[in-house]
């Protein structure tokens, strides 16, 4: 039987965005491996998931946010062994780190047949990058790009830069695909919903999905309440601190400076009800590969406050489906915010109907093809 090895930093991404390759992979015949580390917030019950999917689980101590590190070196020394070890078919890695790993542990292997693909799910630098982030990671991806069969990318901006590497074969999917129906048909009391998490039927409901960090930038948006001084908004969070970039003691101090109600819900299993619960959404981080927390608000028919970055411009009109603002500039977001509040316009099954063709079956569809393709 032929063998594949997904490779990615944390065990938990596998089950949140993965689960659909997987199933492609072994509906073609191939048996599926894993290499990640399942030691992080969110990796809970990891290796039941690996069992009840049949995957075959390697533990790889990958640090997701410390290119150049022990945990680096030590990573790559076991990924090299677990290659060495299981004569794999295909490689499909996934995140910067893991995915730079991976290459460069395959690159003999590929001279005698395996396949090599990899994911970004955003890269590192974009238009808005430092000059400095642009030339490391440009260049590092460059020189990956290599080492690779295909290069899978998720956004217009990252498609355009990929096929300026060294990779021959350069595709774009929508990425890792929304269930939209499960945001769109939703049937709930919402003044009930709304009261038992703690908003009345007076309050604006001000929605954010994410890691609390520095990436998914929520200060921004605390300090564009902060701005427009509005008693009646409630700022609404779902999500954890994930990592030691965690902002959340920042956020909660901006709360209190500027008076502004806050309730933090935590991971929630309910988004598709909070989203129907909540007035406007919003996603402010200062770089994104596509941004699933975005197209979920605007599949639930909910008008988004957006950074006007990245992967976030493949689905946001200025307008039309919400507001794009600078993540840098508060002020912004308020001007976008008090339009919402003020006077919203916007037509829900408008709103719905911009993110359908980020629905899931059109992105299995997309794999399934790049799949066939790369694996003759």
């Amino acid at each position: 039987m032929k063998k594949a090895l997904i490779v990615t930093a944390l065990a938990g991404f596998v089950r949140s965005f993965l689960t659909s390759d997987i199933e492609l992979l072994q509906k073609m015949g191939y048996e599926v491996y894993c290499a990640a580390n399942k030691y992080h917030p969110g990796a809970e019950n990891i290796d039941e998931y690996f069992t009840n999917n049949n995957v075959n689980f390697f533990q790889v101590d990958f640090s997701s946010n410390k290119p150049i590190s022990l945990d680096t070196l030590k990573s790559y020394i076991q990924l090299k062994k677990i290659v060495k070890e299981n004569k794999f078919d295909f490689v499909h890695c996934h995140t910067p780190i893991a995915g730079a790993i991976a290459r460069w542990s395959c690159k003999k292997y590929r001279k005698i047949g395996m396949k090599v693909a990899y994911t970004t799910h955003g890269f590192y630098f974009h238009k808005k990058s430092s000059k400095k982030s642009w030339l490391i990671f440009n260049t590092i991806e460059s020189i990956m790009s290599r080492y690779s069969d295909a290069i899978i990318t998720i956004n217009k901006e990252d498609f355009e830069n990929a096929r300026d590497m060294h990779c021959k074969n350069v595709y774009q999917i929508n990425g890792v695909g929304v269930d939209l129906g499960k945001f769109k048909n939703v049937t709930i009391d919402r003044e009930q919903y709304r009261e038992e998490i703690g908003i009345s039927k007076d309050e604006i409901m001000i929605l954010s999905v994410g890691e609390l960090s520095k990436r998914k930038n929520q200060k921004v948006i605390l300090q564009a309440l902060g701005i427009l001084k509005n008693p009646q908004i409630v700022f609404v969070h779902c999500g954890n601190a994930m990592n030691k970039d965690a902002t959340t003691e920042e956020v909660k101090s901006i709360a209190k400076e500027n008076n502004i109600k806050t309730i933090f819900l935590g991971l929630r299993k309910d988004i598709p009800q909070i989203c129907h619960c909540a007035d406007i959404g919003t996603l402010s981080s200062t770089r994104e590969g596509l941004g699933l927390a975005g197209i979920e608000m605007l599949a639930s028919g909910l008008p988004v406050v957006a950074s006007n970055v990245h992967g976030i411009l493949d689905y946001m009109q200025d307008g039309i489906n919400g507001y794009l603002a600078d993540p840098y500039k508060p002020e912004e977001f308020a001007e976008g915010i008090r339009k919402l509040v003020d006077s919203n316009t916007m037509r829900k099954n408008e709103i719905m109907n911009s993110v359908e063709k980020f629905d899931k079956k059109n992105s299995i569809k997309q794999m399934g093809k790049i799949y066939k393709e790369i694996l003759n």
